[in-house]
């Protein structure tokens, strides 16, 4: 289940974890393994070949996307509902250098061959860290994401930081389809409560203050004219009474 050709030095990479896999008996790996190879044949073929570098082994995977941040969050996201329908998965994104090396690992899908750098590395904290949420994505990825589709990093919200065994600590996002729509509502009600406090306060300037400044009121005084005219009419309608 792999490609092999040059990447790129940026890629966005998704990992997906079978959790406590290394703690199962063999018998119950063999099955997550079938289970995790079952759901990349049903996921992958929506993905261009010459898009994509599939690498996998001790009940993982590792999916490299090549300058696509968005396929990478809907093949993530799509992933994520195999684990609310049962399947016990973890998944880690990020966004950083890639690189294939030689691997002498039997387990892996290619034998020969693993994914490795940065992106790798920061993508399988992700996973681990990803047991509650089931998603975790890194700052690098969602930066990314946004530089590829302006918005849709909204769907990325903030959770808690972690730190990992080097006591680095990361700021991670889990995913919420959500969050565009209840940010867009949040402006809506800010915007119309502003223009509401703007007219409260312009009502109670005009009513309380007689001899408030009016810089405005030559450009709306009537002509000279008109002045005149209307002060001949009030005089005779004056004379009349």
């Amino acid at each position: 289940m792999s490609e092999s050709f040059n990447l790129p030095a940026q890629c966005s990479v998704v990992m997906l974890r079978m959790q406590d896999y290394a703690r199962r008996p063999v018998a119950e790996q063999a099955r997550l393994r079938a289970q995790l190879d079952t759901l990349l044949a049903l996921l992958l073929p929506d993905i261009p070949e010459q898009s994509r570098v599939v690498l996998g082994g001790h009940g993982s995977a590792s999916v490299a996307f090549l300058n696509n941040p968005v396929a990478a969050l809907s093949f993530s996201e799509r992933a994520l509902y195999a684990k609310q329908s049962g399947l016990n998965l973890s998944i880690g994104i990020d966004h950083g250098p890639v690189e294939v090396i030689k691997n002498g690992n039997a387990e892996s899908a290619t034998e020969d061959h693993a994914l490795a750098g940065d992106g790798v590395a920061t993508a399988s904290v992700m996973a681990a860290a990803a047991n509650e949420t089931g998603l975790i994505a890194s700052q690098n990825f969602r930066t990314a994401l946004a530089r590829a589709k302006p918005g849709a990093e909204f769907s990325l919200v903030q959770t808690a930081n972690f730190s990992d065994a080097g006591l680095r600590t990361y700021q991670v996002y889990t995913l919420d389809r959500k969050a565009p729509a209840k940010r867009s509502k949040l402006f809506t009600i800010i915007a119309v409560s502003v223009f509401l406090l703007l007219m409260a306060a312009s009502a109670g300037v005009r009513y309380s203050i007689e001899d408030r400044p009016r810089p405005l009121a030559q450009y709306f005084a009537p002509p000279a004219s008109d002045t005149i005219v209307i002060e001949r009419v009030t005089r005779t309608l004056h004379g009349k009474r």
